[in-house]
């Protein structure tokens, strides 16, 4: 399997996954991640065990692991600008 030959399938699955990412602003931040982390690790291992059947399936949720960690680091880093002066 080439990983450049389904390119489109891992950007598409980060696409996905990024829209149903939960968002910061959210009061029930914390329980919604746990739900997309634990729905991400499921597919992961399903995806696995039919890697060589379906690799669609496996790059798609390739791109899930993508969004993921960009994710955790969109809701880790922030930037903060302020004006001169006092």
């Amino acid at each position: 399997m080439e990983f450049f030959k389904n390119t489109n399938f891992v950007v598409a699955g980060f696409l996905v996954w990024l829209f149903i990412a939960p968002r910061i602003t959210s009061p029930r931040y914390r329980e919604l991640f746990l739900a997309y982390m634990t729905a991400l690790l499921i597919c992961l291992i399903a995806t696995s065990e039919i890697m060589t059947i379906k690799p669609v399936a496996f790059f798609f949720t390739v791109g899930g692991s993508f969004a993921f960690f960009y994710v955790l680091l969109r809701s880790r880093i922030r930037i903060k600008i302020t004006r001169g002066g006092k």
